[in-house]
């Protein structure tokens, strides 16, 4: 009877964590895929549309070039199958972020995998950028949750940013003066592909 009590203690403890890690790497081996997918897709864009100075005029016209080249994808409007109850995602730190995501103003693809992305920002002056010393300047934001509408719908987890760039896609947060584990999490994007792990 000990033992059985022993053995469920060491369970209780070490079944959690088995699970967590599993399902961080599987959201690793998703948001590689995604990035590659969605690279892909931008160098075809590229290459037919010249480089986003030329066509990242706005939100629409960015999301219908991708549309086209993602020909498997799926149009989400404010559907609950693909989105986050409410429409809100949390922040690293466990509060809500402030946007809706199921607001018309976002444009929103679901690949055949269940992967969403969203259409944010745009603009071909190609002067977006995130506060960093280095001031990047992004032509678009594209993000992605690489299991939709399920949980945890968490920052930095299973949603992650990527910025338009005016000759190629790039993920968030590669700039030194860049800090995952202070931001929202969004930026983690970059982080994670590195180290191949989410280690925060």
């Amino acid at each position: 009877m000990i033992t059985l009590v022993i053995i469920g203690v060491i369970a209780a403890i070490t079944v959690p964590t088995l699970i967590n890690k599993t399902n961080n790497q599987e959201y690793v081996s998703k948001l590689k895929k995604a990035y590659s997918t969605l690279a892909q897709a931008t160098n075809l864009i590229i290459a037919e549309e010249g480089p986003a100075t030329e066509w990242a005029t706005s939100r629409s016209n960015v999301f219908n070039l991708y549309q086209k080249k993602l020909v498997n994808a799926k149009v989400c409007g404010t559907s609950s199958e693909c989105l986050p109850q409410g429409g809100f995602y949390k922040k690293l730190n466990g509060d809500i972020d402030t946007y809706n995501v199921s607001s018309e103003a976002y444009h929103k693809l679901v690949l055949s995998d269940g992967v969403q992305i969203i259409f944010s920002d745009a603009t071909n002056l190609c002067n977006i950028n995130f506060g960093y010393t280095e001031n990047p300047q992004y032509c678009a934001k594209i993000f992605i949750d690489i299991n939709g509408a399920k949980k945890p719908n968490t920052m930095g987890r299973d949603y992650f940013g990527f910025a338009l760039k005016k000759n190629s896609l790039v993920p968030m947060g590669c700039e030194p003066s860049a800090n995952c584990e202070t931001s929202a999490g969004s930026i983690c994007t970059c982080k994670v592909l590195r180290e191949g792990a989410i280690n925060y």
